[in-house]
């Protein structure tokens, strides 16, 4: 629950505060209305300062020390976001318009009709409500939008936040699938605090996830150490799978780095396995009505979780079916030489709990 709204009001006349006191008597009892007083600009400054939750002023104009328009220039030179109503005898338009190009919201003028000022604060409370209303409702749009930033890749952030269905109904892509992990990750787990752990694997992930996104990937969801990413998930692109490769190679320069920092601290070095493939899936949300999750499914990523188990075997980091190769030779981007000449040609291999065999393509483990 809110507490009551806090009021400044700014006024050298001896008779202004009682008369406040007297006419919202009520509502000050009641606790909607918290009034505080200053005598002009400078004591008002010193007010604020203590109290920065004061939502309105009550101003004066002709006031010692500091009158009520420069303490106006003040507030806005500090960006402050308390509205101000002036309430003063000097009524002529250039008073008003200097007040108002000074962030005024309005403009009440003595003597005070006490009904016609307490309409005034009301209204320009209802203004300050309504203005935080909307703040609030940009925050919560700017946190959805920097949750999901964790995981999809920038491109992405703005459709999914700002469209109901974003991704659409369940459909069929060609897309490039990763999949990468931290290599005896378990047994390492099992020797480490929780805490250390969760640091890892918080580590891991922002550093392998940071080239996902940057090579225009989304990160389809996070399964313990690893990482199962897709590129091509909003529209299949010529591009996706020497993006995937593009990733895959950055990923691999990023641990070395990592390592480098690792080993300077005394921890040991990590290894990670990656797993690359290119076809066809089926892409949309699963689940019940209690909780639906947005997955991609298929051979093309059950291959590539293969794909990612064959490092341990042929001791490798980097395992990338022939599909994700013939694509790129099609493609001819650029560094097509460079993404390719690295990779060397394995002939099929048999992968677990698949019939047929799939030719790969290896790089050369890290020395």
């Amino acid at each position: 629950m809110t507490g009551p709204a806090k009021i400044l009001a700014v006024d050298d006349e001896a008779d202004f505060e009682a008369m406040i006191r007297q006419r919202f008597r009520q509502r000050i009892r009641a606790q909607d209305l918290d009034f505080r007083f200053a005598r002009h600009g400078e004591e008002a400054l010193t007010v604020l300062a203590e109290e920065p939750d004061i939502e309105l002023l009550l101003l004066d104009i002709n006031m010692p020390v500091m009158d009520g328009l420069t303490l106006l220039a003040e507030l806005r030179a500090r960006r402050s976001g308390v509205r101000a109503v002036i309430v003063s005898a000097y009524g002529d338009m250039a008073n008003i318009r200097t007040a108002m190009n000074r962030g005024a919201f309005d403009f009440v003028t003595k003597p005070v009709d006490l009904a016609d000022l307490e309409v005034t604060i009301d209204k320009t409370l209802e203004s300050i409500a309504h203005v935080r209303g909307l703040d609030r409702q940009r925050a919560a749009a700017e946190r959805a939008r920097a949750n999901l930033a964790r995981y999809f890749s920038p491109n992405l952030v703005e459709m999914l936040a700002d469209r109901d269905e974003p991704l659409g109904p369940v459909r069929r892509e060609t897309v490039a699938v990763l999949f990468v992990d931290i290599v005896g990750f378990t047994s390492m787990a099992e020797t480490m605090p929780p805490e250390q752990v969760v640091t890892l694997l918080r580590d891991f992930h922002e550093r392998m996830a940071a080239h996902i996104f940057a090579c225009g990937g989304t990160v389809e969801k996070y399964i313990g150490d690893e990482i199962f990413a897709v590129f091509g998930l909003l529209k299949a692109e010529v591009g996706d799978a020497a993006n995937a490769l593009r990733c895959a190679n950055g990923m691999l320069a990023a641990l070395d780095d990592w390592n480098a920092e690792r080993t300077g601290r005394g921890k040991p070095a990590l290894s990670i396995g990656i797993g690359l493939n290119y076809g066809p899936a089926v892409m949309g949300d699963v689940g019940s009505d209690q909780g639906l999750s947005f997955t991609v499914i298929g051979d093309t990523v059950n291959t590539a979780s293969r794909l990612q188990a064959l490092t341990r075997d042929l001791g490798t980091p980097l395992v990338v079916a022939d599909a994700l190769i013939s694509n790129i030779e099609a493609a001819q981007p650029a560094d097509a030489a460079t993404l390719l000449g690295a990779l060397t040609n394995q002939g099929e291999q048999v992968l677990r709990g698949r019939s047929g065999a799939v030719c790969v393509w290896t790089r050369a483990a890290r020395v």
